[in-house]
């Protein structure tokens, strides 16, 4: 992200299980999560995603959604 010609501030990426729980937080784009939680892979299912920034011109932005982990 750093190579782009946007620039990210106030980054924030979540991953929430089916019940809400949320169990992946990273405040730096460059740090994605690998499916485990508390150092244990995490069941196949459905997982919802928040990530929220800013802009290079401090626009907030919201992106949500889900991602199917398969093993």
């Amino acid at each position: 992200v750093s190579q782009s010609r946007y620039k990210f501030t106030d980054f924030h990426f979540m991953i929430f299980d089916r019940w809400g729980v949320l169990i992946f937080e990273s405040y730096n784009e460059a740090f994605g999560w690998d499916g485990t939680y508390k150092g244990n892979m995490c069941q196949d299912g459905v997982y919802v995603y928040v990530l929220e920034w800013r802009d290079n011109k401090k626009r907030q932005h919201y992106k949500y959604g889900h991602v199917t982990l398969l093993k």
